[in-house]
């Protein structure tokens, strides 16, 4: 799908394009973040089933790819992104009022089947719903823009998606410093309404009928088990994969249990643990847009130094995460997760760059759709590992303390091998043998959802 040569690119019309992100990141965080907290903290339930839960969406990745292959070669009412997008949004917004009658069910009773299997049922019809609409959004951004700019309006949209999630993190522990059912009630109601009004704005008139894919652009392609034969056999390709799994695994596996953390070792209050999000959010925001600026010029192969720094500067504070859990050290708490956020970002940046210059322009979709599949699904199998650890460890031990710094400890242990991984896989070399074109890593500079 390409713009009309034309139509110049609006910088308002990506500014409203990611006003979508400020509604995803409102319901994102409502199943992500306070859901969590109050199930294992304010419930007291295991951290196991919890993350299970939140892992599930991604588990489902590679629904993602299935996607964005129908939303190219199977247009409803001549619209090619538009319905795949709202037949994901739609069911995800509407699944939500489910959360709050989880709650009480299983406040009632642990082991209510009742309460599980809603659980199970609104956190499957979620991530689908996510799934379906993720990268038809991200496509229908790049259709938005000439081919020189997608990279620009790229990183507008998820500039949107960094600073929103702080600033939902902040309304939901106004509205609920402290769990109780009603409250939960309200503050659902009011995401759904935050999510419903943004992705109306932003998607309105967004595609037009009949704007569709150009003749010949996708070219002939390979039977995908060929493909995917060929694309295995580079041992740069396997290197890279297995850095981007390992990495999306230990970067996330504190995701289901860090706002628990703060519940279960400090007696924080729940408004408290929400702002959590806020707190890493801000370092996430001012280290990426810094080092998107001081790396502007290089090339985006050229980024493993960058990527090897945000490893180093990310893995640091989720020792001292680990420290700070081991002794209590509550004034410590605030700088470690703001220092984790501000290694994040320079992590993102250079990862995401790799990530494009690892990808062949004879077969961009599937590579792309490989490195999705890669970080996804292990983000996934990451939340579930940090839930599993944390019970396994308070099991052994007893000791709360010890059981979210061995999460914190081990999730350090991974990104320092990342490091090692990264080195060995000369993106360079991929970069020269597959002919891509340089690009400016500056305009690369994106994160999958």
């Amino acid at each position: 799908m390409e713009t009309p040569p034309s139509e110049r690119f609006s910088v308002w019309r990506t500014m409203r394009l990611g006003t979508f992100h400020i509604g995803s990141s409102f319901v994102d965080l409502l199943t992500s973040g306070v859901l969590n907290r109050v199930l294992i903290t304010d419930l007291g339930l295991w951290a196991s089933p919890v993350a299970l839960l939140s892992a599930l969406r991604y588990l489902l990745a590679p629904l993602s790819i299935w996607a964005g292959y129908r939303s190219d070669t199977r247009p409803i009412f001549g619209l090619h992104r538009l319905p795949y997008i709202w037949a994901g949004r739609l069911p995800m917004v509407l699944s939500l009022p489910l959360l709050p009658i989880v709650t009480v069910l299983l406040a009632a009773d642990p082991r209510s089947v009742l309460g599980w299997t809603l659980a199970t049922l609104a956190f499957l019809v979620y991530g689908v719903g996510t799934l379906l609409s993720g990268s038809t959004y991200l496509a229908l951004v790049r259709d938005s823009a000439p081919p020189a700019r997608r990279g620009q309006a790229l990183s507008i949209v998820q500039t949107f998606l960094v600073v929103s999630f702080p600033i939902a993190g902040v309304v939901y522990g106004a509205l609920m410093p402290v769990y109780d059912p009603a409250t939960f009630w309200r503050i659902t109601l009011i995401g759904m309404a935050i999510a419903l009004g943004f992705f109306m704005f932003a998607l309105f008139r967004a595609e037009r009928p009949g704007q569709g894919i150009v003749a010949g652009e996708s070219g002939e392609r390979l039977p995908l088990p060929r493909l995917l034969r060929e694309m295995w056999a580079d041992r740069r390709t396997r290197g890279f994969f297995l850095f981007l799994a390992l990495g999306a695994m230990s970067a996330f596996a504190q995701d289901a249990v860090l706002e628990p953390f703060g519940g279960d070792v400090f007696g924080l209050p729940a408004g408290e643990t929400t702002r959590f999000n806020a707190y890493w959010g801000v370092g996430v925001l001012v280290s990426l847009i810094a080092t998107i600026v001081i790396t502007r010029n290089r090339m985006a192969h050229e980024q493993t130094s960058t990527t090897v720094l945000g490893l180093a500067l990310t893995a640091l504070p989720l020792a001292l995460l680990g420290v700070v859990a081991l002794t209590e050290a509550r004034a410590l708490l605030i700088p470690v997760l703001v220092l984790f956020g501000l290694g994040f970002g320079i992590y993102t940046v250079g990862a995401v760059s790799l990530l494009m210059a690892m990808t062949s322009d004879r077969c961009a979709g599937a590579y792309l759709g490989l490195w999705t599949v890669a970080q996804l699904v292990f983000r996934g199998v990451g939340i579930f590992l940090g839930g599993f650890v944390r019970d396994l460890a308070l099991v052994a031990t007893g000791s709360l303390t010890v059981a979210y710094a061995t999460v914190f400890l081990l999730e350090a242990v991974g990104l320092a091998v990342c490091v090692w991984l990264v080195i060995r896989v000369d993106v360079p070399g991929f970069a020269r043998a597959n002919a891509a074109p340089p690009v400016p890593s500056a305009t690369l500079a994106v994160a999958t959802e």
